[in-house]
Parts: structure tokens; C-alpha cells; sequence
């Protein structure tokens, strides 16, 4: 969730850089794109969205441009269907034609195999399917804006890239924009590296200081806690509280993990909700340590959980 959602909020503050990049690889942007004012679209469609996708709609020339996110493009409708109903939303909004790009964050069996078409009897609509780990690093590494990115793409050596795209963001001037990029980068970067590399090449601190990387957690927080209460969902509320502690500090020790799967629905809400403001795991021990059991939240239901 995070991934995605770290992916939208790049492109929203950074729309210039995105054009620019996407219009070099798809001729059939108008270049005009790239010299025109442009706007993010805070879009409500007529009809309520299949689902709450990670999408972007940028306006510049006259042109609306729909970015996607995807960490895994399985879903059920497909999302090349998603594709074609966002498109014809858009027109009916609009009335223009839309250029749909989706972007593929990781190399996974459905994200090889996404097709950048949907054909069902005479209809058939196209767009466009870009996987990140096919894009040469080099080239978002020369953009700040996109340095997140870098981490996913090809590279002829793994490290020497990370090792890379740490010190450009570490020659980054402005204090507050480094301390984002580089919250994004490590968030990326854990798709593909190990959390123990990402650590010694980037400050860890910039986590804390990155107003981005709060809201991204923040956001992706709320909308898997209102996803396992409209589910009633004990065990959603449990997944989310570790992956969010994996984040934040690499593979938990089984000792941490069999605490946190004790815990009550509430609570395991509460601990995702605390993550942010943990320092270390011996933080997260000494709040499961004041958690009451299940039998004691049972006798005494007034006592904070």
C-alpha cells in the first residue's frame, strides 16, 4: 500500500518532471506538454471508483495524462478493464481523450505478463505499460525529482546503484526536499534491497524529519484500519501493525511478532498507529509489555489499551 502511494504523492508534487520524463518515452505526448503550465486534477469522477486506486491526473496542453501505480497489477475486475472505465470517465468529464499510463513498480509473473490492452468483442482500448525495472536508472537519476525511482531501475550492479542514488541525495541542497527524496528512495529501495544495505548507505533520521514519508504512512495507515474495521477484520488489523514495524525496522524477532499476534483487533490498531513515533524496537517491547491480555481487557474493559 505504501509503495503506491508513496509513487502518487511524487507525482503530484513533482508533475513537471513526470511530463517530461513520460513524454520522452512515448512520442505521442505532444512536447507541448513539457513547456505548458500544468495541473494536478483532484479529480471526483461521476461514478464511484471500482476501487480506491493510486492514480494521478495531470492536465498541461490541453492534454490529461493518467498515472497509475501498481506493486502487483492482479485484481478482479482486471485492470486493463480499470483502465478502459477510467477513460471513458474521463471523457464524459472532460471530454478528451485520456493518455493512460501504468506504471509497474516490481518484476512479478503479473506484472511481466500485464497486457497494455483490453479487447472485449468490438472494443478495444489501449494503453500504455511502463515497468520500472526495464527503465535505465541513469536516467531518473539525473532528475531529484524522480531519484526515488532510481532504486527500481536497470542497472549492470545492484549495490553500485543504491550506492549512487544515496549520495546524489546526500549532495541534494535543500534540507527539506533531501530529507523527502530520501525517505522515498528508502521506501522504494526495500522492494528490491536488503534493509540492512539501505540502512548503512542512507541517514535512517530522514525518515523522521520527511513530512512525505508521514503522510504516505499516515494515509496508507488509515485507509487499512478503514478497511479492517468495514471488514470486522482481527487479522487485517494484525498484518497491518507488523508490515508497518517491518518498514520501519527490517524482519521483526519472533519474540515481537508472537506478542503482536496476542494482540486484540484495538490494539493492534493502536501499535500501527504508534509505529511512527517508535525509535527502535525496544520501544515497540516496552509498549507491548504494558498491553493488557485479552482476559485482562476482559475484566477490566476501562483500562487503556
Amino acid at each position: 500500500m505504501a509503495y503506491d502511494n508513496l509513487c502518487k504523492y511524487l507525482a503530484e508534487t513533482y508533475p513537471a518532471a513526470f511530463v517530461r520524463w513520460l513524454a520522452r518515452h512515448y512520442p505521442e505526448l505532444p512536447h507541448e506538454m513539457e513547456a505548458a503550465e500544468i495541473e494536478v486534477l483532484k479529480t471526483e469522477l461521476p461514478v464511484e471508483p471500482i476501487r480506491a486506486d493510486f492514480i494521478t491526473f495531470i492536465r498541461a496542453a490541453g492534454v490529461l495524462l493518467h498515472i497509475e501505480f501498481h506493486l502487483d497489477p492482479t485484481s478482479d475486475p482486471p485492470l486493463a478493464f480499470r483502465m478502459l472505465d477510467y477513460w471513458v470517465r474521463l471523457f464524459r468529464r472532460y471530454r478528451t481523450p485520456a493518455r493512460q499510463v501504468v506504471m509497474l513498480l516490481k518484476s512479478t509473473p503479473a506484472a511481466q505478463e500485464m497486457p497494455g490492452i483490453f479487447t472485449a468483442g468490438m472494443t478495444h482500448h489501449g494503453f500504455h505499460v511502463l515497468r520500472l525495472w526495464e527503465v535505465d536508472a541513469t536516467e531518473l537519476l539525473d532528475d531529484e525529482a524522480l531519484l526515488p525511482l532510481a532504486v527500481l531501475g536497470k542497472a549492470a550492479s545492484d549495490e553500485a546503484l543504491l550506492r549512487e542514488t544515496a549520495a546524489r541525495v546526500e549532495r541534494m541542497t535543500d534540507a527539506s526536499q533531501r530529507a523527502n527524496v530520501s525517505a522515498c528512495a528508502q521506501v522504494l529501495a526495500g522492494l528490491r534491497f536488503d534493509r540492512a544495505l539501505i540502512r548503512a548507505l542512507f541517514r535512517e533520521e530522514a525518515m523522521r524529519e520527511s513530512v512525505i514519508y508521514q503522510e504516505i504512512i499516515e494515509r496508507g495507515l488509515a485507509q487499512g484500519v478503514e478497511r479492517g474495521l468495514a471488514q470486522g477484520s482481527h487479522l487485517e488489523a494484525i498484518r497491518l501493525a507488523r508490515t508497518l514495524l517491518e518498514r520501519r525496522f527490517g524482519p521483526l524477532p519472533e519474540s515481537i511478532t508472537a506478542q503482536i499476534a496476542l494482540l486484540s483487533r484495538e490494539q493492534a490498531e493502536s501499535l500501527a498507529i504508534e509505529t511512527l513515533n517508535f525509535d527502535s524496537l525496544d520501544a515497540v517491547r516496552t509498549w507491548l509489555a504494558v498491553q493488557p491480555t485479552a482476559s485482562e481487557a476482559t475484566e477490566n474493559p476501562s483500562k487503556p489499551s
